[in-house]
């Protein structure tokens, strides 16, 4: 069964798309379907993905915030260290 797509409307730097575009020529794929494989890779990269099973927009919308937060953290925090690995 084929899962549902969201489409997106983007702004790419005339720079970035003419090497996207020969990236893609050298792949021999559309530059649509180059830029689409290149996002799954990097979101699969990631591991920061959202389980097949979660689909409250709520949910995923949190997916994520939290990391801002972690980088602003002390490192020798003991306590929001404990609390972060829970």
């Amino acid at each position: 069964m084929e899962t549902a797509v969201k489409r997106k409307l983007i702004d790419i730097k005339p720079a970035v798309f003419d090497s996207l575009m020969v990236q893609a020529k050298g792949e021999g794929l559309s530059l649509k379907k180059y830029i689409e494989a290149l996002l799954e890779r990097e979101s699969q990269k990631s591991g920061h993905g959202i389980p097949h099973s979660v689909k409250d927009a709520r949910v995923i919308s949190l997916v994520g915030i939290g990391k801002r937060a972690v980088a602003a953290l002390d490192p020798n925090d003991d306590r929001a260290q404990y609390i972060l690995s829970k």
